[in-house]
């Protein structure tokens, strides 16, 4: 299969432009389209126009709305749970320091209270431990003054066996 020359330019012509001339192809063009191809391809047009539009571009444009919708409605959504979430965090928020201002209170409250019973319970602890010393201080002075009425004797005996000991007979 043979070209002729030249006939491959017709393409690039047409890509370009035609702004490389095409000495050649100058007679096989045709200025004047074909009446009944014109007339055919209107009438398609025409006949496919209400179809194509009920069929493909009105469904296609609902569904468009419809996403923008959506995605509109979502976003108004998100702001509105967002400012819910943030008054629900601003009355958590006051909740908190008024529940803390409340327990610092009760606390003071309870330490105040307590004070006086801890000094009572400190007094009456102390009173005892005296108590229990001096009556410690007087057995203690009881048993030493025993102590010291037996020595004397026990000291004679213990004297009188260790010198029968060491002197190695009865005295």
């Amino acid at each position: 299969m043979r070209s002729e020359p030249g006939s491959w330019l017709l393409p690039i012509a047409i890509v370009a432009g035609a702004a490389i001339p095409v000495p050649a192809l100058a007679s096989e063009l045709n200025l004047y389209p074909d009446v009944t191809t014109v007339a055919t391809n209107i009438a398609l047009f025409l006949l496919l126009i209400y179809p194509v539009n009920r069929l493909l571009v009105q469904p296609l444009l609902q569904v468009l709305d419809e996403r923008e919708a959506r995605t509109a409605g979502a976003l108004a959504q998100v702001e509105q749970l967002g400012e819910e979430a943030r008054a629900a965090r601003t009355a958590i928020e006051a909740r908190l320091v008024e529940a803390r201002a409340a327990a610092q209170a009760r606390r003071n409250a309870i330490l105040s209270d307590g004070e006086p019973r801890e000094r009572a319970l400190l007094e009456a602890a102390r009173a005892d431990a005296n108590g229990i010393v001096e009556s410690v201080r007087q057995s203690v002075q009881v048993e030493l003054a025993e102590a010291r009425g037996a020595l004397p004797a026990d000291a004679r005996v213990l004297a009188r066996e260790a010198a029968a000991r060491i002197l190695g007979r009865a005295l």
